[in-house]
């Protein structure tokens, strides 16, 4: 290489590795001073790119967590006063029962209808206020509200909250059944209902619920027909309520004998209920004979242990009430001392001259809080079609204790109002268990994220530290070798001062 002084080609060459030395060298100090490995795009274009983006989503679920927090916050208020309100309606419905007491005087009954009205004043009051930072909880507007609990479109999810105020609660679809008999001619032949069969079903919301025939089993009480008794509707209705949403409720079975006019009993003709002679002894009742018909009802009620049937008397109207508290069917049969050939319709019972007995089933109640169509081709339990709408009359707003029987309707309403808050507290606990489940998935998604933004964009100290020891190392060297380049050109200078 030959002695040049225009161009000194080693200091170029060492100027630009001592260049290239110090921009390493800035580079490392930057990366060490702000602890990230990527400062701008030059550092790293498509790893700048995709840090932000997950930047971006780790700040949106800092904001989603934000937001869940104020959504439990308003989840625990609402609790609040739904904890609040069955306290009330518990209350109010042990008023109720002690009202629906028949032997209270009327000022024990005025005090607590007072104390009823004054407990539903309150329970108005909070189920009209009830708010969270001035949002109505409880009066039917809070209505598919949206919580945004993530961080991306869509990460929503949808809560709404009936309408708790006593204009409302409550309510419900209700049908009471028809109650059915069935009659024979021979004392010994069953008196059957129809096979229900797959005649009956419900349709609730569009969807159809079918009581099929395999549902319906013996109902371990009646003595006749106890495969078809309300109680065996009842039981094959409900095995479906989980679905259907519609509760059956079996009422108490009440016979209607009138002995105010038709053929009076003979003293050789035996009563048998249920399967139990009640009556066999020589007692003999004519028409509108109150004492006979009182020595018939005690005679029965001494069998009610065995028939689970107990009589009552009344004789301004002349009718004998036989009630089967548990719903079971009522089975009546005539015989003349056992003579199952002689055919009786002693009071009218039997419904006919030549028959002999009689089966009745009795009602049972259908609830559900949305209307509901009845299906029943056999014509068992309604006509063949029958479609219940919901019934105003059955909310809180509507229950009195002014006499016995209202008492016992308002029992009813204030089982239906407290199923109803619980159904409401269910919907918000829930909600609030969904959220909670939604801040663990998004705590786990932010470390995750995170973790891989740090893997991106974090600087390794341990390798920056070891390249800015060897970038300074090389520096000083550099410096070192510029020096001596920039020092080659004397020599000429040297040279040419021998020439003298």
């Amino acid at each position: 290489m030959g002695l040049r002084v225009n161009t000194n080609v080693s200091s170029l060459k060492a100027q630009n590795a001592l260049k290239r030395t110090t921009a390493r060298l800035e580079q490392s100090l930057n990366r060490l001073s702000s602890g990230l490995r990527i400062n701008t795009g030059r550092d790293n274009v498509v790893g700048l790119v995709k840090s932000e983006e997950l930047r971006s989503q780790i700040r949106g679920i800092d904001v989603a967590l934000t937001n869940i927090s104020n959504s439990n916050s308003f989840m625990n208020v609402a609790e609040g006063y739904l904890s609040q309100l069955t306290d009330i309606t518990q209350n109010m419905r042990e008023i109720a029962v002690q009202a629906a007491e028949s032997t209270i005087s009327s000022a024990n009954r005025n005090t607590l209808s007072t104390q009823f009205s004054t407990l539903l004043e309150e329970y108005d009051r909070l189920s009209q206020k009830a708010n969270f930072t001035g949002v109505s909880l409880l009066d039917g507007s809070f209505t598919n509200r949206t919580l945004q609990i993530g961080a991306s479109e869509g990460e929503t999810l949808t809560i709404s909250i009936d309408d708790a105020r006593s204009a409302s609660i409550g309510q419900v679809a209700k049908f009471t059944t028809l109650t059915k008999t069935a009659v024979s001619g021979e004392a010994t032949a069953t008196a059957d209902f129809t096979d229900p069969a797959a005649t009956l079903s419900f349709n609730v919301d569009g969807t159809d619920y079918v009581v099929n025939a395999g549902d319906y089993a013996d109902d371990g009480v009646s003595s006749v027909d106890a495969d078809e008794s309300a109680l065996a509707y009842v039981n094959a209705i409900n095995r479906a309520s989980g679905s259907s949403g519609i509760t059956a409720t079996v009422n108490a079975n009440i016979f209607t004998v009138a002995y105010g006019a038709g053929a009076g009993l003979e003293s050789n003709q035996n009563i048998i209920i249920n399967g139990v002679t009640v009556k066999d002894t020589s007692l003999a009742i004519a028409a509108a004979d109150d004492t006979g018909a009182a020595t018939l009802v005690s005679l029965i009620n001494t069998k009610s242990a065995s028939t689970g049937v107990e009589a009552s008397i009344d004789t301004a109207n002349n009718t004998i009430q036989l009630t089967a508290s548990d719903g079971r069917n009522i089975n009546i049969r005539f015989s003349d001392n056992g003579d199952v050939g002689s055919t009786y319709n002693i009071f009218g019972i039997t419904g006919g001259a030549t028959n002999t007995q009689t089966t009745q089933r009795g009602t049972f109640d259908l609830v559900c809080e949305n209307a509901f169509t009845i299906t029943d081709t056999g014509s068992n339990i309604s006509d063949s079609s029958e479609a219940v709408s919901i019934d105003t009359t059955t909310a809180l707003a509507y229950a009195d204790l002014s006499s016995t029987t209202n008492a016992q309707t308002a029992m009813s309403i204030m089982d239906q109002v407290v199923t109803q808050i619980q159904s409401l507290r269910a919907t918000v606990g829930s909600t609030a268990e969904r959220l909670d489940i939604a801040v663990a998935e998004l705590q786990s998604r932010q470390e995750n994220l995170y973790a891989s933004e740090s893997e991106i964009r974090d600087a390794d100290i341990a390798v920056e530290t070891a390249r800015l020891t060897q970038d300074q190392i090389l520096q000083q060297a550099g410096v070192a070798v510029l020096s001596q380049a920039n020092a080659a050109p004397q020599i000429a200078i040297a040279l040419l001062s021998n020439l003298g």
